[in-house]
């Protein structure tokens, strides 16, 4: 995984200089490319910041907004991905607050409604696999909820996305020192909350991911037809190894894939010349 020391570099390829000054001059195909590279990392930043799929859209389309009405402003001192994610970082810690992080206040919340779940029995019905997913993809960024916005930021940053703590400051704002210091933090925090009550994580605990698809159904926190979480299961069988370790269980989340064509509703909002009322 990239530690995040190519995002420093301030060398862009002309390929990429001539792209993005012919966006700032109205190239709607060179636009075009520039948002549909920042989409994806843009996306999966804010789904594992928010946890709704549907929030983390909103917040993805915005982000893209601002990076296409604030585009003229950029310097080129650092690549055009490292600036996305300056944007997108500093729009989502400011966010509102979602539903589900004020119902997960801290982790004691959390754990008191993991032991109030009912019908904890195995779940051998078809689409097992893929519900087993969601329900172990839903909890472990349920986790990321309990912490404050700057712990969840780094964690995510350093330690989901193998960016180090030199890009790291930069993007939150900080220093070096202080971006490490929160991501500890983060890390001893997810390791306590597993240890006492993740089954896979310590297998002391009774607590299962397939054994709470029954409750989770039956409460509509995963609905069938409308998954929270499209990871990329081409490697479903092995999807489960290394969950003994805080690192297996963020690294094996596979890549999210927004279900909504954000690209063709900011192209709509180009052409009715809607975006520039949005700035």
């Amino acid at each position: 995984m990239s530690n995040g020391l190519e995002f420093l570099q301030p060398n862009f390829n002309m390929n990429e200089r001539e792209l993005i000054q012919s966006a700032i001059k109205g190239n709607k195909a060179s636009l075009q490319k520039l948002i549909v590279s920042a989409q994806d990392q843009v996306y999966n930043l804010a789904l594992r910041f928010l946890w709704n799929k549907m929030d983390a859209e909103d917040a993805t389309q915005e982000i893209l907004i601002k990076l296409i009405t604030n585009l003229s402003k950029f310097d080129g001192r650092s690549k055009f991905s490292t600036w996305s994610y300056r944007v997108a970082v500093n729009y989502l810690i400011n966010y509102k607050k979602t539903a589900l992080e004020n119902r997960l206040s801290s982790f004691d919340v959390f754990s008191q409604d993991l032991a109030s779940a009912t019908e904890l029995r195995d779940y051998n019905e078809p689409g097992k696999q893929l519900l087993e997913k969601e329900m172990k993809t839903g909890c472990t960024l349920a986790m990321l909820q309990c912490l404050n916005r700057d712990q969840r930021m780094a964690y995510i940053l350093g330690g989901i996305l193998g960016i180090n703590s030199i890009l790291g400051a930069k993007l939150t704002n900080t220093t070096s020192q202080n971006f490490r210091k929160r991501l500890e933090q983060a890390r001893k925090s997810l390791v306590n909350f597993l240890n006492k009550n993740c089954g896979v994580f310590n297998p002391a605990n009774t607590c299962r991911c397939n054994k709470r698809i029954h409750y989770a159904l039956a409460a509509g926190r995963i609905q069938t037809d409308n998954l929270n979480f499209r990871a990329k299961l081409e490697s479903l069988n092995e999807e489960m190894e290394e969950l003994n370790s805080l690192a297996g269980i963020y690294k094996n989340h596979g890549t999210f894939e927004s279900s909504t064509d954000l690209i063709s509703q900011i192209n709509h909002l180009i052409a009715t010349k809607q975006i520039m009322r949005l700035n």
